[in-house]
């Protein structure tokens, strides 16, 4: 079995990659698309939106070459939007993509082996890791983080409904705590828990911490104590559950 990622950001595939060490171990990455054998991946990254749905129309010419690919997997993350309409976007925007003239592409679809998947971080990656609650500070000296866990407390409640109720605004003067978007708010009270457990805040191109399998275990742990938390997350390991399982067969 072979797997080709497309990953919106810059912080998945550094992410991604460890996790995979263990939610995936029998999978090992190659560096060219036509490089797979069998149990490999390989990636593309850091494109954002709407680059990402032109990565992944490519990949799914590449895919047609080499015709040894069981799956395309797009991360992407939900931002403003809900899961099904992030990924009611994303295969409506993929098949504009493949059917644009202008585009000229050969092939409009995946070969009949392999299926398009869309996995959504609602609202995007840093709200997972939010879900660590081991990690969580529960006594902090910061009054920001302090103002933070006062308005929603992520230990308690699912990180996924963080600041749901805002509404941003296409030129960002609607703000929340002086964040313009639910994301960028999402990574600022990250980054606040890491500066007290770590003296140093979260930086999105060296999340080193999220990174360990100890960092995964406890979103795991989240999952099975609270079986309607991080939903989202929850489908990105039900899908490597089922690859392992398809695998076994």
């Amino acid at each position: 079995m072979n797997l080709y990622f497309v990953f919106e950001g810059k912080t998945e595939p550094i992410v991604y990659k460890k996790w995979f060490s263990v939610l995936l171990p029998d999978f090992s990455e190659v560096d060219s698309y036509d490089a797979v054998r069998a149990n490999n991946y390989y990636y593309e990254s850091d494109m954002g939106v709407p680059d990402c749905y032109n990565v992944a129309a490519n990949a799914i010419q590449e895919i047609n070459e080499v015709q040894n690919y069981d799956y395309l997997v797009l991360f992407i993350d939900a931002d403003r939007y809900s899961v099904e309409e992030k990924k009611e976007e994303a295969f409506r925007m993929i098949q504009e993509k493949l059917d644009d003239p202008q585009k000229n592409h050969t092939f409009k679809g995946l070969p009949e082996n392999c299926k398009l998947v869309v996995i959504v971080q609602k609202v995007c990656i840093e709200t997972w890791f939010l879900g660590n609650r081991k990690f969580f500070v529960r006594n902090p000296q910061s009054e920001k983080l302090k103002k933070y866990i006062e308005y929603f407390d992520v230990s308690r409640n699912d990180p996924e409904y963080l600041a749901n109720e805002f509404e941003q605004s296409e030129d960002g003067t609607n703000q929340i705590f002086s964040y313009a978007t639910k994301a960028l708010f999402h990574e600022g009270y990250l980054r606040e828990i890491f500066k007290e457990r770590l003296g140093e805040g979260y930086k999105k191109n060296r999340p080193k911490e999220v990174q360990k399998e100890t960092y995964l275990q406890q979103l795991i742990n989240r999952k099975i104590e609270n079986p309607n938390d991080l939903m989202s997350f929850q489908e990105m390991f039900q899908f490597c559950f089922d690859v392992r399982r398809l695998m076994e067969k």
